[in-house]
């Protein structure tokens, strides 16, 4: 019976995929650059694991067999040292390492490092009760609406316990659901997209009433996602356009002919890899899944037998982005911290840095001057230093505040570890709402 339902899930996939496009031959170069950039980078001695880029290795299938075993035993074993020591694991990450395994053709119900046997999918269910109680309760998950997407994503795809109904009401449209600082995030918009298309996908019994309900969502989302389409084909941002593709690839009957030139939108982020722009291997985990014409969705359809035990080669990029260099020729950025909840303080300062620093730099340079007014925490995430505090005040998702990166008035698409400040540049640490 098993097998029946996974083959009725493949064939009901492949319906649904039919509006995305994949890179020519004339491109491949590049994508073999932005894997072994990702793959260096994410089996390096001092990377965290990263079920994110182990997943997108075998979406593309395009990896050798050690890599594959490499990172999924580093998974494995992180994802049981967090259980056995209480370590932080939100519902979220619980659902990448799942996805990332399934992938893997190794059953995530049966994850076993050190000992001990954890079930993936039986944790994501309890995590994600307790979001939705959360919510009831607080009217906040205790992550964030991204990470829900990823949970009911997951558990269609792994057939975890999962209310269709209450599925379709937790992504009704709603403003506090999927906006972050008064802008549409095309990121929560394409998980959430992915996710419900699943669930159609795969429960055709389901009430009318739910079923309509997940229509209007879809429909609501696909809408907000292609108005943030720029004149070049970038979707939201150069980062939220991968997903943004994939959202778009499996929901094509939703869309207006001639809505979106997937192509177009390829082309261009193709053109970018040789400058450097998905070098972190967060941002090519994200994006080379829909350079192949692949989506989380193909999770299921993984065909583990196809491994290759020859190394990807290196082929080095046209041209470095000057994030790649550091300069000891000095520049001046203003810095500022504040906060924009309860208005308790605003302070600045006019720091000297290297030319090439990064903000998590300017920070730090801010900190050595006045660790009273300056002083900062952050956590090592998969997207690098994640800032967790400023003067003590701390981000906290039940309340739905952060501190957010600017330039100017700018939010920024790149994390403190990645952005490179100019000369004369104005860098805001806002501690705000979303």
């Amino acid at each position: 019976m098993r097998a029946m339902l996974g083959f009725l899930f493949l064939l009901l996939i492949q319906r649904q995929h039919c509006f995305g496009c994949a890179v020519s031959e004339e491109q491949r170069p590049q994508v073999t650059y932005l894997l072994n950039q990702m793959i260096q980078s994410a089996t390096a001695p001092e990377a965290l694991p990263n079920p994110s880029v182990l997943l997108a290795l075998q979406l593309v299938q395009e990896h050798n067999s050690s890599t594959k075993h490499m990172l999924l035993q580093r998974i494995a074993q992180d994802a049981v040292y967090r259980v056995q020591n209480g370590k932080s694991f939100s519902s979220g990450q619980v659902a990448l390492y799942a996805l990332a395994h399934k992938a893997s053709c190794s059953d995530p119900r049966k994850v076993s490092a050190k000992g001990m046997t954890l079930d993936l999918v039986q944790l994501l269910e309890k995590k994600f009760e307790l979001e939705l109680e959360n919510i009831k309760i607080t009217g906040n998950p205790l992550s964030n609406y991204y990470q829900l997407g990823l949970c009911v994503l997951t558990l269609c795809q792994l057939q975890g316990s999962l209310s269709v109904s209450k599925a379709a009401d937790l992504f009704t449209p709603d403003q506090k659901k999927y906006y972050l600082g008064g802008h549409f995030s095309v990121d929560i918009a394409s998980v959430a997209v992915l996710a419900q298309v699943c669930i159609q996908a795969t429960n055709k019994s389901m009430l009318p009433e739910a079923n309509k309900t997940l229509t209007a969502n879809i429909q609501w989302l696909l809408n907000n996602i292609l108005e943030q389409k720029t004149s070049d084909g970038v979707i939201g941002n150069m980062y939220s356009t991968g997903e943004a593709m994939q959202a778009l690839s499996v929901a094509s009957k939703y869309l207006a002919p001639g809505s979106w030139n997937c192509r177009q939108t390829l082309d261009k982020v193709v053109s970018e890899i040789h400058h450097g722009t998905f070098d972190h291997p967060m941002a090519a985990a994200q994006l080379l899944p829909s350079l192949e014409d692949r989506t989380y969705l193909d999770v299921s359809t993984v065909n583990c037998s196809v491994e290759k035990n020859d190394p990807i080669l290196p082929i080095l990029p046209t041209s470095l982005p000057i994030s790649h260099f550091r300069s000891s020729n000095p520049i001046t950025v203003t810095y500022t911290v504040t906060d924009s909840v309860s208005n308790n303080f605003t302070d600045s300062t006019v720091l000297s840095v290297p030319k090439g620093s990064v903000l998590l730099k300017v920070m730090e340079v801010a900190q050595e001057k006045d660790r009273n007014k300056f002083r900062f925490t952050y956590v090592n995430s998969t997207w690098g230093p994640y800032i967790t505090s400023v003067r003590d005040l701390v981000a906290d998702n039940s309340k739905r505040t952060y501190w957010q990166l600017l330039s100017g008035e700018t939010p920024l698409t790149k994390g403190a570890g990645e952005y490179v400040v100019s000369d004369g540049e104005s860098m805001v640490i806002k501690f705000t709402t979303y």
